[in-house]
């Protein structure tokens, strides 16, 4: 076997009989995994999760709306990254999300996990928003083991169809995650995404969108928070490959203790594609000396007629509002909470999100936090 990065994992999958796709495999065995001399991958080292023995596993599906999910078969492909090629290679079959033309559906909620201890999965999943449909969509992936889950998503958002999708990656144990999605938007179609990563060991989060027809947006919002040794990169990239299209991207992130998060956000803007507007904001609060986050945005513009924006900050505390806090009698651990559960709320305004799933999503961050219920009496 060639010597590649990730050649020995390769050859344990192979031993125990995982691969479904031949051809895929070939073509991920001749690749091999990114290391860190890939530039998309130079913060983010799989080393460790290549050295793991992992029992391929099918993915479990809990839905709390029964009949809204269907199977979806893996797909056989030989082009793509090495995630994608070994999601196609072991034959992960994943879930099919369909909303009919013009339907309008209340808030759908789904967990996914892994069906054996210690285990590889890999699922091919796929959403279609018809013309003029609505639905919100809430994603729990976690898991309490050092299981490794791997996905990739394809989303079709049809003409004046708008999709909410909330991915909250939440992990009890020191696993990983690796998660794509690739998202095609018709005229006047609308994808907000917002993505809520805590606990686990590994997370790599993208999500790609197409802008291919005019007045489409896509929204790409996240919520890092990360403590320990966790490890979280998160990975945009819009391309305005129409007129008239816009994009905004939000993105908060708490780091503490030895906890690394990264943000690699992409705008693209294709030559003729003009009235273009595209934003990008990333935020990183440093609650500890150690901890790390980086930022790096990349624009491409072959446009004239273009409004792009990027911005990205990181620091400690707003020391100032800490001591106006302080002054007026909260105590400091109180105070500190309630600055970084405000900052970490941020994107929940570009949304517009039910007010179950905001609170949902709010008492999250309280956990992470420490405060579940603490602040009930401020009405926050």
């Amino acid at each position: 076997m060639t010597d590649v990065f990730g050649a020995e994992f390769l050859d344990r999958l192979h031993s125990v009989g995982a691969v479904k796709n031949p051809a895929s495999f070939e073509a991920l065995r001749t690749q091999g995994f990114p290391n860190r001399r890939v530039e998309a991958w130079r913060y983010t080292d799989l080393a460790g999760q290549l050295a793991q023995t992992l029992t391929p596993s099918g993915l479990r599906i809990n839905q709390e709306q029964s009949g809204l999910f269907g199977p979806n078969p893996a797909v056989q492909t030989v082009e793509g990254d090495a995630l994608s090629l070994m999601n196609a290679a072991v034959g992960g079959e994943g879930f099919l999300f369909e909303v009919p033309e013009g339907a309008r559906l209340k808030p759908v909620f789904a967990r996914f996990g892994p069906m054996a201890a210690n285990a590889l999965v890999n699922a091919t999943n796929r959403i279609t928003i018809g013309a003029g449909a609505q639905a919100v969509l809430v994603e729990r992936w976690g898991q309490t083991d050092e299981s490794w889950m791997n996905s990739d998503t394809t989303i079709d958002v049809a003409e004046g169809g708008h999709l909410r999708r909330i991915i909250l990656v939440e992990d009890g144990g020191a696993g990983t995650q690796t998660h794509r999605t690739f998202t095609t938007l018709g005229e006047n179609a609308r994808y907000d995404a917002l993505v809520v990563t805590l606990g686990g060991g590994l997370h790599r989060i993208e999500q790609h969108a197409d802008l291919t027809k005019p007045g489409c947006h896509a929204g790409l919002s996240a919520i890092v928070l990360k403590r320990g040794e966790e490890h979280s990169d998160f990975v945009t990239n819009v391309r305005h490959l129409a007129e008239d299209t816009t994009s905004d991207q939000q993105v908060r992130t708490v780091v503490d203790d030895r906890a690394t998060a990264i943000f690699q956000g992409g705008i693209k803007v294709a030559q003729d594609s003009q009235r273009i507007e595209g934003d990008q904001l990333s935020r990183a609060l440093m609650l500890s000396d150690r901890a790390q986050a980086f930022t790096k945005p990349e624009l491409e513009i072959f446009a004239d007629d273009v409004k792009c924006s990027h911005g990205a900050t990181v620091g400690d505390l707003d020391q100032e509002a800490l001591f106006y806090m302080r002054a007026r009698g909260v105590e400091e651990a109180a105070a500190r909470a309630l600055l970084v559960l405000a900052f970490a709320r941020e994107p929940f305004e570009a949304l517009d999100l039910p007010e179950a799933i905001e609170t949902m999503l709010d008492g999250k961050v309280q956990e992470w936090l420490g405060v579940a219920g603490r602040f009930e009496e401020m009405d926050l």
